[in-house]
């Protein structure tokens, strides 16, 4: 299979081109860069054949493979997705894939008639602490009532494409996947009720920050806050009847760290010790066996259930 790179971002340099390499599925790669764009010598780290294109339009012209990975800026994420399964090409759009809940429903039902893979790489949720975490909801069979949501960090460089508005900037678009998806993961339903407080803006209407709360069914709720302008954070607490859950690097967790799950239960103190995993790495292994099973409803329903989530924001 021949993977196109649409977009040389630093995701891409920084999370995916370290594991081409070991993705066996993959035997070529395709590079598409911003016309205007340095393109540096990372690519070169690539053992397998690497094809490079100056612009993203001769890149779709002369491609001739089935899976490419959009790694744009936000604005131009479903233009380019759009394209690409046009063309008949299987895709994968980087967080948050659209701008509108309108294009998500758009690119969903183009890729269900050309019976096409579609999918939203929200990778996190593919790292080994939230199968063992799910694995240990269910066999003690514990309702979870409440999530608290923190994902913040420190003000970025000023050139940011995330401080301009017509690029798709703003903290709600940049972290509202992380919070749109940590809700489906643990209530897998669209909020009855929704509060939304963007805390600071720029002179260009960019949130730099936010806070939320969430109101689902059965009297469970999520409130959180993200944005650049504080300290560090990154983690989750989960409340139910009988357990408290706390995992810290929830989103963001490096390969080679074993996280800690913390547990109380029953007056009882529990520690699930995740093994280390590569997020990218398994993300990809699970759009691979998509594709060899031709399963794609799980992926866009996924995808639909954030982007309804974000829409509800505003």
């Amino acid at each position: 299979m021949e993977l196109l790179i649409i977009g040389y971002s630093n995701l891409f340099k920084n999370r995916i081109l370290p594991i081409i390499d070991e993705l066996d599925f993959i035997q070529s790669v395709s590079i598409a860069k911003y016309s205007k764009q340095y393109l540096d010598d990372s690519y070169k780290k690539i053992k397998k054949q690497v094809t490079l294109y100056d612009d993203f339009e001769s890149a779709l012209e002369n491609f001739n493979g089935n899976l490419a990975y959009i790694s744009t800026t936000n604005h131009s994420h479903f233009e380019w997705a759009k394209k690409t399964l046009l063309k008949g090409i299987h895709t994968i759009v980087d967080k948050p894939a659209t701008l509108r809940l309108s294009e998500t429903e758009e690119l969903i039902d183009i890729a269900r008639s050309k019976q096409l893979l579609l999918s939203e790489s929200t990778v996190y949720l593919y790292h080994p602490q939230f199968q063992l975490l799910d694995t240990f909801l269910k066999e003690n069979k514990l309702f979870l009532k409440h999530i608290t949501f923190l994902f913040s960090f420190p003000p970025l460089n000023s050139d940011n494409f995330r401080y301009v508005k017509e690029l798709g900037g703003g903290a709600l678009l940049d972290t509202g996947s992380y919070l749109a998806s940590i809700s489906r993961f643990f209530f897998n339903e669209t909020p009855i009720e929704t509060f939304l407080v963007k805390n600071e803006e720029t002179e260009d209407k960019v949130e730099t920050s936010y806070s939320v709360l969430l109101k689902f069914s059965d009297g469970r709720s999520l409130i959180g806050h993200s944005g650049f302008t504080t300290e560090y954070i990154n983690r989750i607490n989960v409340l139910g009847v009988d357990v408290c859950v706390d995992i810290d690097r929830v989103f963001t967790l490096p390969e080679n760290i074993e996280n800690i799950i913390k547990i109380r239960s029953k007056n009882e103190s529990i520690e699930l010790k995740s093994p280390a995993g590569n997020m990218f790495k398994n993300y990809f292994n699970v759009i691979n066996n998509k594709l060899t099973n031709h399963s794609y409803d799980r992926l866009y329903d996924d995808m639909l259930l954030d982007a309804k989530i974000r829409n509800l924001l505003k």
